[in-house]
């Protein structure tokens, strides 16, 4: 291959696609849709439930949840925030907001994100710190669990999510409280998917012909 055909090749290979960017998509200050209507239905008095009574009845135990909380204590509240979180109905805001980073000591409240993939999303890490439980779902399937002691430190618990097509996704998050206070940190970071740049593939034919042409000339 001489020099001349070799350039324009690497060039077309190069402009192809676009790299992956990392990006923070949800911290702190992102808006959502709330629910703070859920109360204290779906407190148990068991002590290694989802949602135990208060402390320290109950004790202040650490315990991960392989399988979703069953909620239907709480249907009236969420609505069908798993299976539509674009029209819940329910008790949520009527519109999105800041997400308090507080809420009413030892009761649950609810929070859904949505999230545009754009043209697509990948490597996604949720960092979470919460006082004291959190139940995530994205899209409506069941991702992660877990409670543990009081206080909050971003980290606390750590999820990798699948995989985003592009559009518009939902992350559905539960927060879970039993006691003392309450406390709330996020962050979720991903990569945008590499996307073929417009004209390039033009472009990378011209070189592969080239290419072609220089080959066959040398034969």
């Amino acid at each position: 291959m001489n020099p001349a055909a070799r350039h324009t090749l690497a060039a077309a290979l190069m402009l192809a696609t676009t790299t992956a960017s990392s990006a923070v998509i949800l911290n702190d200050t992102s808006t959502g849709r709330y629910n703070d209507s859920i109360g204290t239905v779906l407190d148990t008095a068991g002590a290694s439930d989802p949602f135990p009574c208060p402390v320290p009845v109950c004790g202040d135990d650490s315990v991960s949840y392989a399988t979703a909380p069953n909620l239907d204590a709480a249907s009236a509240a969420l609505g069908n925030w798993l299976t539509d979180p674009a029209a819940p109905g329910g008790m949520w805001s009527a519109a999105d907001q800041t997400i308090p980073l507080t809420w009413q000591v030892n009761t649950e409240t609810a929070i859904i994100y949505q999230i545009d993939a754009a043209s697509g999303l990948t490597n996604l890490q949720l960092q979470l710190g919460v006082d004291n439980g959190v139940f995530v779902w994205l899209d409506g399937v069941y991702q992660f669990g877990a409670r543990a002691g009081g206080g909050v430190l971003l980290g606390e618990y750590n999820v990798s999510l699948p995989d985003l097509a592009a559009g518009t996704h939902y992350l559905q998050i539960l927060r879970e409280d039993h006691g003392g206070s309450t406390g709330y940190a996020i962050s979720l970071t991903g990569d945008a998917a590499a996307v073929p740049v417009p004209g390039t593939a033009a472009l990378l034919g011209i070189g592969l012909l080239g290419l072609g042409i220089t080959n066959r000339r040398r034969a």
